[in-house]
């Protein structure tokens, strides 16, 4: 899996003297909070990059930070030192999806698991530079219990085995073996894990102990049923014979 640097805003003082040379630094990141067209935006994005990491998926980092609102999501700026990474544009896609054809299973198959439709876009990827291999995707704040605006409907979606994710960009660009390869992976996981990744114990902003639970149920379930639910659409998926 391609490893994903972040933007170091300033390196500040050293902290020791030690083997480690440890030094203070500040890292860029983009800060998102809740709000109308995005209620659980969040909730969703910690999910979201709890999932990514337990299931080995290439989604940005980030972390959980306070503001007078309470609760916000602090987002890492994906860069490597002299390296512009803008977004992705489509007519890179076929591109990406040759050089990074495992990540870009793995990130199609993710989507479809979270309910993720707003992948385009939110994408980065080093294509000039073979030595430096980065493949990444960022912002979730449209999936899990933001497909709908009730999230009790998003949950029923993501339960009820639709595949949601009518559009990808890389429908059409994966490979036949990678997209097996990834549906073997996510096997894998036990669902236990899946489920820890949506609790908190306790209430995250707007999204209720129950909510959590629910979403957990339906993300388990959905985990089990993702080569049901792709096997239909899986044409349109892989690259024609």
């Amino acid at each position: 899996m391609a490893l994903t640097p972040y933007k170091i805003h300033k390196i500040r003082r050293q902290l020791s003297h030690g083997t480690t040379a440890a030094s203070a630094c500040t890292l860029n990141a983009v800060l998102k909070f809740d709000g109308i067209e995005s209620p659980h935006c969040v909730y969703n994005e910690e999910v979201a990059v709890r999932l990514g990491q337990t299931l080995h998926i290439p989604v940005a980092a980030g972390v959980l930070t306070t503001t007078g609102d309470g609760l916000a999501f602090a987002s890492l700026h994906i860069e490597a030192p002299g390296l512009a990474l803008p977004n992705l544009i489509p007519s890179r896609y076929a591109k990406v999806a040759k050089q990074y054809p495992r990540e870009v299973a793995a990130l199609t198959v993710f989507d479809i698991l979270i309910g993720n439709f707003d992948r385009s876009g939110n994408l980065k990827a080093s294509l000039a530079t073979p030595h430096i291999a980065i493949f990444c995707g960022f912002d979730h704040s449209h999936a899990l219990l933001n497909i709908e605006e009730d999230p009790l409907e998003s949950i029923a979606r993501l339960a009820n085995n639709e595949l949601i994710v009518e559009y990808h960009p890389f429908y059409g660009l994966l490979g036949k073996d990678h997209l097996s390869e990834a549906l073997d992976h996510f096997a894998l996981c036990d669902e236990s894990y899946v489920k820890a990744c949506c609790r908190f114990g306790k209430t995250f902003r707007a999204v209720s102990t129950d909510l959590q639970e629910n979403l957990a149920k339906a993300l388990a379930k959905r985990l089990k049923k993702l080569p049901a639910i792709i096997a239909p659409h899986r044409a349109k998926m892989v690259l024609p014979s």
